[in-house]
């Protein structure tokens, strides 16, 4: 069985590059299994005294706090209809450290990205999730165009 993360985003088209980069992978669905990862980022702020233990406590609940991005289960049932097996994952943190530490944690093979356009300069400035997964990744990093 060869595992995949997928993590997501809230953007419908990368996650439909990402499905149909996958389907394109040389594998019977039957050998696939997929972890849909998403990863909800944490409050950080600067809190008074009294306000540490608040962030803390209201980072721990965002997953309950929030609801899952439909592009979850777009990529569940997608693939699930192609015969799939899916599970999913849900982690509040950084999103690259957070997509590393889960796919060691659930021993995938490979990880698959979705690719997002921007510039040098772009990438310098805001910093890349892609860039800082490829470079700290201890397996193979997959990214849909």
């Amino acid at each position: 069985m060869y595992h995949v993360l997928i993590p997501v985003d809230t953007d419908e088209e990368r996650v439909t590059a990402q499905i149909e980069t996958l389907r394109s992978l040389p594998a019977d669905p039957d050998d696939l299994s997929v972890t849909v990862l998403h990863v909800l980022e944490e409050i950080d702020t600067m809190p008074d005294e009294g306000g540490a233990t608040f962030i803390d406590d209201l980072n721990e609940s965002l997953p309950e706090i929030r609801d899952v991005p439909d592009t979850v289960s777009l990529v569940e049932d997608r693939l699930e209809g192609d015969g799939i097996e899916v599970d999913r994952a849900e982690l509040v943190g950084d999103a690259a450290g957070g997509i590393g530490q889960v796919a060691s944690d659930i021993d995938a093979d490979a990880i698959l990205l979705g690719g997002r356009k921007r510039s040098p300069v772009g990438k310098a400035l805001f910093g890349s999730v892609s860039q800082q997964v490829i470079i700290d990744a201890d397996r193979p990093v997959i990214i849909a165009d």
